[in-house]
């Protein structure tokens, strides 16, 4: 499997071929203001796929959500490329990450996504033996290579503002576009490596990814606040359940939820976003992310601190 690599950014073929059975399966989700992306998609649209690829991605709509009906099933196939090499899926890798992200269950079942999402290696392979997919990803690459000056300077930057949050123990950041993504951002943690997942590569979502795995280790905490207290003032609970958020009212779920919610404010305000990006969260649902801002600010913990933080968020 092909992977070159750019310093921290990495185009990946795997993620690719991905993203061209979703687009001709019928997601577009792209940027369709984008004239580069648009006529490749076209010419994906135009393949030649054999039926049984082309239903192994029809099951990735799953029409749990009106405005992404891919979710959740578009991300953890772009998050489980990173864990097929040469046509060996490591699926307890693969499944031991979607564990400690707190995954939202799949709409479908347990059972049918693990038998769905084993399949992946076999599209693969099927996808690097067709002669009329290898022009289309060299195309995509020297897309990719048109944007990455533009791309390193805001790799850059959330690599620095990391470092000064981890102090030396930050991890290793990357980027690997998706640029048939425009509306999604997903993570993918291997090893000390957090690699981003989106159309490009914006410091604050960037921060997000990071801060996900931060947040995640006192999931606890978290559980147990919304066991006793519910939503409280994190989020509006019809928005999370349209937006796929929440798929129930258990613990579980509004964990995730606010989870969510501790994980923007803090990005927005290490990116140095302003007031205006905060409300844009609350207008989305995530109401309590300015209030959490604000303690972000006014406490300003590094890594070490961060546990006090999440005790005051979750006390006051």
């Amino acid at each position: 499997m092909q992977r070159p690599d750019l310093e921290k950014l990495i185009s990946d073929r795997n993620l690719f071929f991905a993203a061209a059975g979703l687009v001709h399966s019928g997601a577009d989700a792209y940027d369709h203001k984008d004239a580069e992306i648009s006529a490749l998609a076209k010419q994906i649209r135009k393949l030649d796929i054999a039926d049984y690829i082309q239903d192994w991605f029809s099951r990735a709509r799953t029409g749990q959500v009106a405005v992404n009906p891919y979710w959740p099933r578009g991300s953890a196939i772009a998050t489980a490329c990173f864990f097929v090499e040469n046509g060996r899926f490591d699926m307890a890798a693969c499944f031991a990450f979607f564990d400690s992200t707190g995954a939202m269950v799949d709409p479908i079942g347990a059972d049918d996504f693990r038998m769905w999402i084993a399949g992946l290696p076999k599209v693969f392979t099927y996808f690097e033996t067709l002669p009329a997919v290898q022009p289309l990803w060299e195309e995509y690459c020297r897309i990719v290579t048109s944007r990455m000056p533009a791309w390193k300077l805001m790799i850059d930057q959330s690599i620095k503002t990391m470092a000064e949050f981890f102090g030396e123990n930050a991890p290793e950041m990357a980027f690997a576009p998706n640029l048939f993504a425009d509306y999604n951002t997903d993570f993918v943690h291997t090893g000390n490596k957090i690699i981003t997942i989106a159309s490009e590569p914006d410091v604050e979502s960037m921060l997000h990814e990071v801060m996900h795995t931060v947040v995640a280790v006192y999931r606890d905490k978290i559980t147990a606040f919304a066991c006793e207290n519910g939503l409280s003032y994190f989020a509006d609970r019809e928005k999370m359940m349209e937006l796929g958020y929440m798929v129930d009212d258990s613990a579980e779920s509004i964990a995730h939820v606010i989870e969510e919610c501790i994980v923007r404010a803090v990005s927005v305000v290490l990116a140095n976003k302003d007031d205006k990006r905060l409300q844009s969260h609350a207008n989305y649902g995530c109401d309590g992310v300015p209030y959490i801002a604000g303690q972000f600010k006014r406490m300003r913990p590094n890594i070490e601190e961060f546990e006090r933080f999440i005790d005051a968020i979750l006390q006051s």
